[in-house]
């Protein structure tokens, strides 16, 4: 199977073609429909027909061109840059240029042979860019909020206050989006059901988990979701001497992390099976800012349960039957 490396911008991409029999051949092409047309006439012309592709999730630069090879019948992966980069310095790469970071990615793409990549669906799409607007709007208020707090002119105040005003009221219309578009959608609204029978799960995790993780029933394992949401500890140890405290990897989907602080704060309040999770690890002496990483990783793996075998939160799991009198 031949290999294609691509290389992404806003403006244009660089694609590595490997052949083979070793055969490297190199083309650039503008990032939009003519150049997805003109990318197609060039594999062709070059006896083309099972293809592995592969791209780094950069921005949403890719989304586009990896749909449209999609449709094209050929094989897509969509991979995490620190891959790529981890590749690079394991291969001693020592420049990097865009015509070169696309042969690191086809060399990447056929000797790791990464999995395939899968679209969402127009409901999850769709679910997405409503989260990630609504994202938007909200780090839009903040930054004007800061803007006021140091804001001497009385114009320039009034201005910033109408505007702050209008972000909230977008805020609020996006969510009534949401609330609406989950209750349009059956699949939506019963994964959005199993979800926030989770104490701690509120509507905005919720929304953004469906959105940035819409296939996490498929991970191999709760381990596989949460560490691709970057919530799974990392350790440093060497030799007898160094033996550094662990920490969250952060190496993951940071969406999904930032938006479950609170949750995981509210779930070691009133739910009670992380309740008594989070006690146990108090007695063992660790501290908050760990308690609450845990929390976190335990969260991902409950709602991978729930979703998994379809089956609402039972806060009573686990737990040994009273005995019959």
């Amino acid at each position: 199977m031949d290999c294609l490396g691509i290389d992404l911008s806003k403006a244009y991409f660089d694609a590595r073609l490997l052949k083979p029999v070793e055969e490297k051949l190199y083309a650039r092409f503008d990032n939009n429909a003519s150049g997805f047309a003109k990318l197609q006439k060039w594999l062709k012309a070059n006896g083309v027909s099972e293809l592995h592709v592969c791209m780094e999730a950069t921005n949403i630069y890719w989304e586009k061109l990896a749909q449209f090879l999609y449709d094209q019948g050929y094989t897509v992966s969509v991979v995490n840059p620190a891959r790529i980069k981890g590749f690079a310095m394991s291969q001693l790469r020592r420049s990097k240029t865009d015509k070169l970071d696309s042969d690191v990615i086809a060399q990447f793409c056929r000797s790791q042979k990464p999995k395939a990549w899968k679209p969402p669906t127009p409901e999850h799409r769709k679910l997405r860019d409503l989260v990630r607007h609504r994202d938007a709007l909200l780090k839009s208020v903040t930054q004007q909020k800061n803007r006021l707090t140091d804001c001497q002119d009385e114009v320039c105040a009034d201005s910033l206050k109408r505007i702050i005003a209008l972000l909230q009221t977008e805020i609020a219309t996006s969510e009534e989006q949401l609330h609406k578009h989950i209750a349009q959608s059956p699949t939506l609204k019963h994964a959005y059901a199993l979800l926030t029978s989770i104490q701690g799960y509120g509507p905005v995790a919720s929304w953004t988990l469906l959105a940035e993780m819409p296939d996490l029933a498929h991970y191999e394992n709760a381990a596989a979701a949460a560490a691709d949401a970057g919530v799974t500890p990392s350790h440093h140890e060497s030799g007898d001497t160094i033996r550094r405290k662990s920490k969250m990897s952060r190496v993951g989907k940071a969406s999904v992390r930032g938006v479950l602080y609170w949750p995981a704060r509210t779930a070691m309040r009133w739910n009670p099976i992380i309740k008594a999770f989070a006690e146990r690890l108090e007695k063992r002496g660790k501290s908050d800012k760990v308690i609450v990483a845990a929390v976190i990783r335990k969260l991902i793996h409950i709602a991978y349960g729930v979703l998994k075998n379809d089956t609402p939160f039972d806060p009573n799991y686990g737990k040994s039957p009273l005995p019959s009198t």
